[in-house]
């Protein structure tokens, strides 16, 4: 289930630090769960480790997502004197000592010199700023500080965001952890009442208490959850264990689970057909054999359900791999034609312009940074005006609208026009090929020669 949901495909495509984010704290967790169970050292050498590489991969957050699972595990066990245990005094032991080559590296690079000059992403751009605390910054600002306003960073995505993107990034197994994660606190809550104690809280607060603390955040991006997806996972294995496989299996959710199953692959294999002949024209003949044996395979395994209960989580895994086919293969490529870096970057390569040389006037791109190899500033006009006076020339990538206020200002040389759209916030008017051109946002790529 984990690795054939949505989100995963995208970690593939876009490798993050999230991505080694999730795997350490998985691992942690497991760990710190076998420790908890038998007391063995290398269980908590190993929950050490995993945590020092999930902080490692991205600060703070590496180490709240286990803490709040085995917390919520042990509360509701009501296993008080694991709170308490002298061994996670060795535990953080372990893992200062694995993050201390970092964190003295980062007191080295910037704490001990505040004088440095130092390139930070901002919403405008790269700016460069002084006096950064990088120690700061990784243990607070980066993380914690999007929640108390300390960081830069800051959208209006509102406190449900991450509940649709949930929806589509943990696709095809979506609407079953719904279900199973419902089924868990109802049984916890029964639990509680009937027993006094909850033996599994691990998997249900461990992915509830981290979304909502994520979902307080000033910015937020779909990803920032993916971390939680393998708790969900595993939750959601479980309750199709108990409600298909088990001793108390009950037909009414295998039925349930047919019929989304089967209108998730309906919904993939319509909107493969229009990615394939409609939006993007021309795909090549492997992909759309390879689609119509996956769909097909997939299609058969879900409508022999009763044959084996397995063909229904097989059906969905193999349409939700046909579908990533088309994308990887086809969309994603074809997409990426029309986004303003890689065709700048395309443009510069060619023609062996410095990368030194361009700047950013008024926008942003990553990509451009990524395939020219080289980090773009942000052209202020002290930047220009210094290069300037320096006989050197500067090129700035700007958008249609600020390209009269450089023309009243400057002397300009080659001007190359791109016709680009956000590849990111995609609409039906630029995904239809008859529609596009008419959407197009305009992007130049202009030249400076002298101050008028």
């Amino acid at each position: 289930m984990l690795y054939t949901c949505q989100a995963f495909f995208l970690f593939n495509n876009d490798v993050r630090t999230d991505t080694m984010l999730t795997s350490a704290v998985v691992f942690a967790i497991w760990q710190m769960t076998e420790w908890l169970h038998n007391r063995k050292w290398k269980w908590l050498i190993g929950g050490a480790v995993g945590i020092a590489l999930a902080m490692l991969a991205k600060g703070p957050v590496g180490l709240m997502v286990p803490v709040l699972a085995l917390g919520s595990y042990i509360l509701g066990r009501k296993s008080w004197k694991d709170l308490y245990r002298w061994q996670y005094l060795v535990l953080v032991l372990i893992v200062a000592v694995l993050l201390s080559p970092m964190l003295y590296g980062l007191y080295q690079q910037f704490d001990a010199q505040p004088e440095k000059t130092t390139l930070m992403v901002s919403p405008d751009g790269l700016r460069e700023e002084k006096g950064v605390s990088g120690l700061k910054f990784y243990l607070w600002t980066q993380s914690f500080g999007r929640i108390t306003g300390e960081n830069v960073w800051e959208d209006t995505s509102g406190p449900f965001f991450f509940v649709h993107n949930f929806l589509w990034s943990y696709l095809p197994w979506a609407f079953l952890f719904i279900f199973a994660f419902f089924t868990r606190i109802r049984q916890a809550f029964l639990d509680l009442i009937w027993a006094g104690r909850v033996p599994e809280m691990l998997t249900s607060m461990g992915f509830l208490l981290p979304f909502i603390i994520l979902s307080m955040s000033s910015y937020k991006l779909p990803h920032y959850i993916f971390v939680l997806y393998p708790l969900a996972s595993i939750l959601t294995a479980w309750w199709w264990n108990e409600k298909v496989f088990g001793k108390n299996k009950q037909h009414p959710w295998l039925v349930m689970s047919m019929i989304f199953q089967t209108l998730i692959a309906v919904a993939s294999g319509i909107l493969v057909f229009f990615i394939q002949f409609r939006f993007f024209p021309g795909t090549p003949v492997w992909i759309t054999i390879l689609t119509i044996v996956g769909f097909a395979a997939g299609l058969y395994a879900l409508i022999t359900f009763r044959r084996s209960r397995l063909h229904l989580i097989i059906g969905a895994a193999l349409i939700s791999i046909t579908l990533n086919l088309t994308m990887n293969a086809h969309f994603y490529p074809s997409i990426m034609l029309y986004q303003a870096g890689n065709q700048v970057a395309d443009y510069v390569n060619k023609r062996q312009i410095d990368p030194e040389e361009l700047f950013f006037f008024n926008t942003f791109s990553y990509s451009l940074g990524y395939y020219v190899q080289h980090s773009i500033l942000v052209g202020t006009y002290d930047v220009l005006n210094d290069r300037l006076d320096k006989g050197e020339s500067a090129y700035l990538l700007t958008t249609e609208e600020h390209l009269d206020q450089l023309r009243s200002d400057f002397n300009l040389g080659t001007i190359q026009e791109f016709n680009t759209f956000k590849v990111t916030r995609l609409s039906m008017k630029v995904l239809m090929p008859d529609q596009r051109k008419n959407n197009f946002e305009k992007f130049y790529l202009v030249q400076i020669k002298a101050r008028k």
